[in-house]
């Protein structure tokens, strides 16, 4: 009994340690890939098969015939119910474009896809137990059950980087916060190595002092950014989520306000669109000295000699020495039975000492086309209609679903609830803002968050979009003339 607890135990170990690295599930492929990889920036998993069900794309005429039949073929050899997972390599051009992409996908039997390829005209050839096939800037490779596809700009030698792709995922997996976001349930689910994404960029931050690059190597280091889009019955939903090193997140400098202030300061009326912020400036001040400390004086060259002078009148602290950090804008107005509206608006803005002189040019200016424009020693307030300005026993009326509007470091939203969106007369996908309700955007020092809420909260979103866009082309069909 002894004997067999033990090599139960050993086999338990093994299993834990990797088990077969050759036959290993697709997440753990992509995770021994990125071990010690150092120059993949951002990886990730995009669940299409999830995605193409949401849109229904079975009930598109022909269309979906189509799909579906090739869907069918393909899925006796890929399992298409694994999602894709990717790796994308640095540096990244102007673009946004990749050095070299890596798609990884879940292979039921590769000697049905490799009969499959053939047949549709692939030359592959074999290098090992590789299956390998090349042409320009695309090449992949097929070995018992993962399939590997690689992309880079140019010619390059794609037997080599198959080869090596395929050696990198049977070592050991990366774990710790890798583990975590390809363990992360979504539609597409991306990570973005902080690390990497410095290493392998050419930014103001290599013209920082030695000791500032190791400081800034350091809060860097183990630290990741993870996305999340959700497609769900009448919303999308893209999240944040920062997973950073103790260094990093302590550099963070948004502020949070559970009992939000700032919205009883913004006057009366029903909110349209809404702004807030409440920032450390203190911090933001000290973190852009340190690490970035051209940006104001590109921004102020930007916009030119006010710029300057503001900043300079805001003495060493600069910004810190203007602003408090708490700033708030809402248009306000209800529909008009057109479906237009006329808008006004209701600001708010925090200010320091340094930054009364400047609040009370301002003033001046503001009181130019607005109803009432109110200054104090700490803040400066207008409003472009006097029936928004604040009284006793009334508040702005933040739309539902946005509530937490002035209580994180950044909100924002737009509500289009009542307003006839379709009398824009927009064009090609413009025309997806007639889905939407509201949207809703909230970020913090944690991550951020983006709601799309559709106008049918009864239908999958991706349903909805998809429709519209086979409704927008099939109406350009139908304008050809063949």
């Amino acid at each position: 009994m002894k004997k067999i607890f033990s090599l139960l135990v050993l086999s338990v170990l093994l299993f834990s340690c990797g088990g077969n690295k050759d036959e290993r599930p697709i997440q753990e492929y992509l995770s021994a890939f990125m071990n010690q990889h150092e120059t993949i920036v951002a990886f990730g998993k995009v669940n299409l098969n999830e995605i193409l069900k949401k849109s229904e794309y079975k009930s598109v005429p022909k269309f979906g015939l189509i799909l579906n039949k090739e869907l069918d073929e393909m899925g006796n050899s890929l399992n298409l119910e694994t999602p894709v997972h990717f790796a994308l390599e640095g540096p990244f051009a102007e673009d946004g474009t990749p050095a070299t992409t890596y798609g990884f996908l879940e292979v039921k039997n590769s000697d049905s896809l490799v009969a499959n390829l053939t047949r549709k005209g692939f030359d592959l050839n074999k290098e090992g137990e590789i299956h390998f096939f090349e042409s320009g800037d695309v090449a992949f490779g097929i070995k018992k059950n993962l399939a590997i596809m690689i992309t880079k700009k140019g010619d390059f030698d794609g037997k080599k980087f198959t080869v090596e792709a395929f050696k990198k995922v049977t070592d050991d997996v990366s774990g710790g916060k890798v583990d975590e976001i390809l363990s992360t349930d979504g539609d597409l689910v991306i990570g973005v190595s902080m690390n990497n994404l410095y290493s392998t960029s050419n930014t103001d931050l290599n013209s920082l002092s030695k000791e500032k690059q190791a400081e800034v190597k350091k809060m860097v280091e183990d630290s990741y950014v993870m996305s999340m889009l959700h497609l769900n019955e009448g919303e999308l939903v893209f999240e944040t989520k920062n997973l950073f090193s103790e260094a990093l997140a302590s550099r963070m400098f948004f502020k949070e306000d559970n009992s939000a202030k700032l919205v009883s300061k913004l006057g009366t009326g029903e909110a349209r669109i809404g702004l807030s912020t409440n920032i450390d400036m203190k911090k933001m001040q000290q973190f852009l000295d340190e690490f970035s400390p051209n940006t104001l004086k590109e921004l102020a060259s930007l916009i030119g000699a006010p710029a300057q002078i503001a900043l300079m009148s805001g003495g060493d602290d600069a910004l810190a020495g203007l602003l408090s950090g708490q700033i708030g804008a809402v248009m306000v107005g209800n529909p008009m039975e057109s479906g237009a509206m006329e808008p006004d608006f209701n600001v708010y803005l925090g200010i320091e000492k340094n930054g009364y002189e400047l609040a009370k040019t301002m003033e001046e200016f503001l009181k130019i086309g607005m109803a009432k424009v109110e200054l104090s020693s700490s803040s400066l307030a207008a409003y472009s209609d006097p029936a928004f300005v604040p009284q006793a026993g009334k508040k702005i009326k933040i739309p539902k679903g946005c509530e937490n509007f002035g209580k994180n470091g950044i909100n924002f939203f737009i509500n289009l609830d009542g307003i006839d969106t379709e009398e824009f007369m927009l064009e090609d996908e413009q025309r997806l803002i007639y889905l939407v309700k509201y949207v809703n955007f909230e970020m913090n020092n944690n991550g951020s968050k983006l709601i799309v809420k559709a106008k049918d909260g009864n239908q999958n979103i991706m349903k909805q979009v998809a429709d519209m866009l086979i409704e927008d082309f099939s109406d350009r069909i139908a304008g050809m003339s063949i």
